[in-house]
């Protein structure tokens, strides 16, 4: 993609602190985000602010994200990216996870990103030039650590659909991009989840957003199907 201005880009789980340096990277470039999430609370303001549109839907069935394709498209006229940071952080040992557990952790990682990847490709197929991006996570990307083994099952499972993805779309128009920052990235929700750990040598948030704006930009001359964010020296 040779410029991201007026490039209409939906972003889900478009609430958190990450989603919003993520945004603020992408309006920068002078890009139209879309904004979906499960609380529209969480990002009415940010939508407003980026005069832009403010999506309602949780995406775990496939009528939610034909919902929320439905709305971008009809505000947008195009989709031209789509970012997933759909995601819940759930964290303890295999010993100790309830079976909800692992449904949530799959619903969440997985579930929303199958049923919003069938919902919006092919309105990403329909343009000359298209990208879609996902989060991925170190506990995936170098095997998992103590404490985390649903999440870490989840999130590979999430790369991996992401990866074939990018297989089958040989030859297309639309890139596939996952961003796996390999360390703590600074937030609210790791802050109070990881109070033993300081934040001195996180991930910020601002790196994150720029790392996704190079997806967007990805694919004349070359791919970037992996994109790993190592934390500051």
């Amino acid at each position: 993609m040779k410029t991201l201005r007026d490039k209409a880009i939906v972003i889900t789980g478009a609430g958190g602190t990450l989603a919003g340096a993520v945004e603020e990277a992408l309006v920068e470039d002078g890009a139209r985000p879309i904004l979906i999430d499960r609380d529209a609370v969480r990002i009415r303001a940010r939508a407003q602010s980026f005069g832009t549109l403010a999506i309602e839907e949780n995406l775990l069935t496939r009528e939610s994200a034909e919902r929320a394709a439905q709305a971008a498209l009809q505000r947008m006229g195009r989709i031209d990216g789509l970012i997933h940071l759909v995601g819940d952080v759930i964290a303890g040992r295999l010993e100790d996870a309830a079976s909800e557990d692992f449904d949530a952790v799959f619903d969440s990682h997985v579930r929303t990103l199958f049923h919003t990847l069938q919902a919006f490709l092919p309105h990403l197929r329909a343009q000359p030039e298209a990208f879609i991006a996902g989060l991925g996570a170190r506990q995936a990307f170098h095997g998992g650590l103590p404490g985390a083994t649903l999440f870490a099952a989840a999130k590979g499972a999430g790369a991996n659909l992401l990866r074939s993805l990018d297989a089958e779309l040989a030859g297309s128009n639309v890139t596939v991009s996952i961003i796996t920052p390999l360390g703590n990235v600074d937030s609210p929700t790791s802050r109070a989840k990881l109070p033993t750990f300081g934040p001195e040598n996180w991930i910020t948030p601002a790196a994150i957003g720029r790392a996704f704006r190079a997806a967007a930009l990805s694919g004349e001359g070359g791919r970037q199907l992996e994109i790993p964010v190592h934390p500051p020296r």
